[in-house]
């Protein structure tokens, strides 16, 4: 079986022949001939006949591109997004006004992407990543060692899996935490119910915020383990911003930053002397 017909069979499936040119490329290989081709066409139209049921092309093909990585993705975690990349860009170019060695902190890891660009983006950097579920942390630590990034993971919510030895030294945080709210999850395409909701939903500030229950834990638990002149780099929801940055005003001065959508997608906190 030919690549090129292999693609118009699946491409109505998947969005596109460009969709499923990434799939085969997934699964077989871009170099791939017609023998092996023909041998995967049974196991690529399953995962064509799931994407179009709604589960996630980017589960389906098994690795996904973050910045200059290729990362292994599953249901242990969210699919890292183009969004994400954006603020890493931010974190990297803010990391630049630090001055010595670098200790960077990213919590919620998932996939490890943010730590894992971290570790392979900066010079001198020592990053640790956090994360409260097992199953992710194993994903994400197959993810260092895929793309040759020195992390050390830890098992804990937010900033209680953060050894006491760093308090005080972190002068890099970045996070993207759950900020969708439970209402806005029901409304979501349904290719977002296969990745886990605690990934995504979070609850209400202590001031009625929707949705930014874990980003005010992560702003309150910072001054114990910021250094000062720290860079404090967090996503979240485009409407969610102005109230983020209201919060985040506790630990320094703030910016809020774009997507390359032009959106507004976080905040990037400079923290005192």
């Amino acid at each position: 079986m030919t690549r090129a017909a292999l693609v118009a069979e699946l491409a109505p499936l998947v969005g596109g022949s460009v969709q499923a040119s990434w799939l085969i490329d997934a699964v077989v290989g871009p170099s791939a001939g017609d023998e092996e081709m023909a041998a995967a066409a049974p196991l690529l139209r399953d995962k064509a006949a799931a994407v179009a049921s709604g589960y996630p092309l980017q589960y389906a093909c098994g690795t996904w591109g973050f910045r200059h990585l290729d990362l292994l993705v599953d249901e242990r975690a969210l699919i890292p997004r183009p969004e994400t990349e954006q603020m890493v860009e931010c974190a990297i170019g803010a990391a630049a006004e630090i001055e010595g060695p670098l200790v960077a902190v990213d919590l919620g890891t998932g996939s490890g992407a943010i730590a894992c660009a971290l570790a392979t983006e900066l010079g001198a950097v020592t990053v640790h990543a956090v994360d409260l579920h097992p199953e992710a942390l194993s994903l994400a630590a197959a993810n260092a060692e895929r793309t040759g990034a020195t992390v050390t993971f830890h098992l804990g919510s937010w900033w209680s899996g953060v050894p006491d030895d760093l308090r005080g030294r972190v002068n890099l945080l970045v996070a993207n935490p759950p900020y969708v709210t439970s209402a806005e999850y029901e409304a979501l395409d349904r290719e977002l119910f296969a990745e886990p909701r605690t990934a995504l939903v979070a609850g209400p500030s202590r001031a009625g915020h929707d949705g930014l229950a874990d980003l005010e834990c992560i702003i309150d638990g910072a001054p114990s383990f910021l250094a000062p002149r720290a860079v404090v780099v967090l996503e979240c929801a485009p409407h969610q911003c102005d109230d983020l940055a209201e919060l985040a005003r506790s630990l320094g001065t703030v910016e809020i930053v774009q997507d390359l959508a032009g959106k507004n997608r976080g905040v990037v906190i400079r923290c005192p002397d």
